[in-house]
């Protein structure tokens, strides 16, 4: 139970900074909610990865179904890829970058102890 709340605080505050600063603050938040959490590293990234994964997901689809999937359509098609594999692509992309922050909160809160 715990770790869902800590996924939903994450991907809250990481939607509110990027909402208001960039898209990288998908980095910044796991890292610093992993530093202050201190869990261990495969619990870390897991935390990022998730938060962000769901987030990513819910922006997507969110503003993919408002736009009628056009957008993602001619990406897609200009990739060379369904517009499935490239909505799993863009949320794999977020969730891993999401999952290295996390890792690398909980790694540079050990270097200094």
């Amino acid at each position: 139970m715990k770790f869902l709340v800590n996924i939903i605080i994450i991907a809250l505050f990481a939607w509110v900074g990027s909402y208001f600063v960039a898209w990288w603050m998908v980095a910044v938040v796991p890292f610093v909610a992993t530093f202050i959490m201190n869990p261990k590293p495969a619990k870390g990234f897991l935390l990022g990865l998730a938060s962000i994964a769901f987030l990513w997901l819910y922006l997507i689809l969110k503003t993919d179904v408002a736009n009628n999937q056009i957008l993602s359509g001619r990406i897609a098609e200009l990739i060379g890829l369904p517009m499935v594999a490239f909505l799993i692509v863009n949320v794999v992309l977020g969730a891993l970058v999401g999952g290295l922050g996390g890792w690398s909160g909980v790694l540079v809160r050990k270097l200094f102890k």
